[in-house]
């Protein structure tokens, strides 16, 4: 009888201790929309992520066409100012002919004509070769035909 009322008593006390160890309906409510409500944030936040790294992605697609767009901006005017010193060196006998003192020197104008010939194969540009060939051959017309063509590729080059 002792052990009946001994186990029951325990039998109570445990059945009271395991009512009592639940949570709260409030707590688990608030926990729960707590969980609910994070989701949804992180939700948002990967959208938002996605949306930063198109972002980014588009950001960087727009720097790589804007160094392409500089680099042909460098060449083209490195192409503009070679023309440009390469009329500088044809005009040696212009300013040196009006009296006025011209930018380079040469012992004679057959150094000046190896020079043009020069600088227009370091150019690798045929056609200036072809002036310079047809200006050593005595054509006067050549001259005017190689500044037009050095201004019209100056021109080009910079467009």
């Amino acid at each position: 009888m002792k052990k009946t009322i001994m186990v029951g008593m325990v039998l109570i006390l445990m059945l009271f201790l395991l009512s009592s160890c639940g949570v709260p309906q409030e707590d688990y409510d608030r926990v729960s929309s707590d969980l609910a409500a994070a989701q949804t944030q992180i939700q948002s936040l990967e959208g938002d992520l996605t949306a930063a790294q198109a972002d980014l992605t588009k950001a960087e697609a727009q720097t790589q066409s804007l160094q392409t767009d500089k680099e042909v901006a460098q060449e083209k005017r490195a192409e503009a100012l070679a023309y440009a010193e390469y009329l500088d060196v044809v005009m040696y006998t212009v300013w040196r002919d009006a009296g006025l003192t011209p930018r380079f020197v040469f012992e004679s104008d057959f150094l000046w004509m190896v020079e043009l010939g020069s600088i227009a194969s370091n150019m690798g540009d045929a056609e200036l070769s072809n002036y310079v060939k047809r200006i050593q051959e005595g054509d006067e017309a050549a001259m005017t035909e190689l500044w037009d063509y050095c201004l019209d590729r100056i021109e080009k080059a910079l467009k």
